[in-house]
């Protein structure tokens, strides 16, 4: 087995049960509670008896009615590995790849960069970090537990001046770090302490040329609780933002948002922002009044739409589901015994096939395994893409019925 790492170190890893981890206002708004689910879900595990007996644990997501973050309170981080096994990258996808180049040249347009120094927390294998220094003229430096340099095959350009750490961006990182951009993609929502990661981010713009800029990446909350996106809701994501609450967190902190927006068919929040030193605390009441909505009316639409769901599969016959990230680990695990029904998971990430899915142990193939085995019904993990899976099918000559989340 591989080395476990923490899932976050220090401070980062503090989990308040009874206020707000991101402004400390006690007690908060019930969003949903759910039981027995798998405390990972990028996890590569060779064996159906792993995956079937990977621990579990409780999440009980609450809405902080002060400035609208939304934390699982009921999170353990030591229940979470993150290791060389953990395998999170989209950057096998043609359209992902496509999306990511379009987001590191819209940062490059906004943030002169060249001969600067881009800092990346959570950088993985360092795709983006390598995309945006490449268009940028930039050098850059990445922090990341998982960094594991054998897995050079994931990096779609190599730029000069990049080096990566295998370690947690922490307190022991930060005295003598320095950066003109500040980066953290889809990462945020991984690390508990999110007041305390905030405070970092501001001592390294204090140890910076004045100004620097800093760009943030999480899942789009509102989109969640709104569409009822139950797959969006799994354990390793210990924190729910929405733009207001995003833009607040860093004001307490001195930065001062520059653009706010959401991006990828609406599921990412993306924070430009500068740090000014000046620190700001107002909520946007609209927003938490809109946020509170949601919050009252979303357990029982998440019941109906996991029904809803479950129903599609008694229906089926030969049913695969495509996606094995925590997407469809959470799937599965909401379809309950109903998951049963579905033989295979189909991923065109080379490392996740051969693999087993954390929690309900279905079998991890390739696109060419349908060619034998032939499904009546394709659900895409992931409706953005749906036009994708649909070429790649057609390509098998092949024509279930698919669907998408």
């Amino acid at each position: 087995m591989d080395t476990i790492i923490p899932a976050a170190p220090s401070a980062l890893a503090t989990v308040p049960r009874h206020a707000c981890a991101a402004c400390g206002a006690v007690g908060g708004l019930p969003v949903v509670t759910l039981d027995d689910v798998p405390t990972n879900s990028c996890l590569m595990l060779p064996t159906v008896e792993e995956a079937r007996a990977w621990p579990r644990g409780r999440i009980a997501l609450m809405a902080c009615e002060a400035c609208g973050f939304i934390a699982n309170r009921a999170a353990e981080a030591a229940l979470t590995e993150y290791s060389a096994r953990y395998e999170p990258t989209q950057g096998w996808s043609p359209a992902f790849r496509r999306y990511h180049r379009g987001l590191a040249e819209r940062i490059a347009a906004a943030v002169p960069l060249r001969g600067r120094r881009v800092v990346e927390v959570g950088c993985g294998q360092g795709e983006f970090l390598h995309l945006l220094c490449g268009i940028a003229g930039a050098s850059g430096l990445g922090f990341d537990p998982c960094v594991d340099q054998q897995r050079a095959d994931v990096l779609e350009t190599r730029a000069e001046g990049v080096e990566l750490r295998a370690h947690y961006f922490d307190e022991a990182s930060v005295p003598g770090l320095s950066a003109d951009l500040l980066v953290c993609k889809m990462t945020l929502e991984h690390i508990p302490g999110v007041a305390a990661f905030a405070a970092l981010c501001a001592r390294v713009a204090q140890q910076s040329a004045p100004g620097m800029r800093l760009f943030i990446q999480v899942p789009e909350s509102i989109r969640i609780l709104r569409d009822v996106a139950f797959e969006d809701i799994y354990y390793e994501h210990v924190n729910y933002f929405t733009a207001d609450s995003l833009e607040r967190l860093f004001a307490r902190h001195g930065f001062r948002a520059d653009q706010t927006f959401t991006d990828y068919d609406g599921q990412y929040i993306g924070l430009l922002a500068t740090f000014t030193g000046e620190a700001a605390t107002a909520a946007d009441p609209a927003a938490l009044s809109q946020l509170q909505y949601f919050c009252r009316a979303f357990p029982e639409a998440h019941a109906a739409r996991v029904a809803h769901w479950r129903r599609i599969l008694r229906r089926g016959e030969r049913i695969v589901i495509w996606g094995s990230g925590s997407k469809g680990v959470t799937f599965l695990g909401a379809m309950k015994e109903d998951a049963r029904r579905v033989a295979l998971v189909v991923d065109i990430n080379p490392h996740r096939q051969g693999m087993h899915m954390v929690g309900s142990g279905v079998p991890i193939v390739g696109p060419e395994a349908l060619k034998e085995f032939r499904p009546d019904l394709v659900i895409a993990m992931n409706r953005i893409y749906r036009t994708e899976i649909g070429d790649r099918l057609s390509a098998l000559s092949l024509s279930p019925k698919l669907l998408a989340l």
